[in-house]
């Protein structure tokens, strides 16, 4: 299971815009709606909505041109982070 037990909404969100990226005119961006993230995580559209503009409040995430998300680089290393602390925490675990 990992880290991801401890882990809040608003990062599950910010995962999967991280795990879904695609390079576009050599930028990358996330093609999913708020109704996609929502039916893949279990959330309502209206929470996916508010959490989005939360991250966006924090320059995590930003909207780009047609509907498309564009992570900062501070989400980026963000999630990085995350998932190297992870790693870290299952390696502790099987070397048990």
């Amino acid at each position: 299971m990992g880290i991801d037990l401890f882990l809040n909404d608003s990062y599950k969100i910010l995962k999967l815009l991280y795990d879904n990226q695609t390079v576009v005119l050599d930028k990358k961006v996330v093609p999913l709606t708020q109704s996609e993230i929502g039916i893949a995580l279990g959330m309502s559209k209206a929470k996916v909505n508010v959490l989005i503009g939360q991250l966006q409040d924090e320059d995590y995430v930003s909207l780009e041109s047609r509907g498309k998300y564009v992570l900062s680089e501070k989400a980026v290393m963000f999630i990085q982070t995350m998932r190297r602390t992870d790693t870290k925490l299952i390696k502790k675990k099987d070397d048990k």
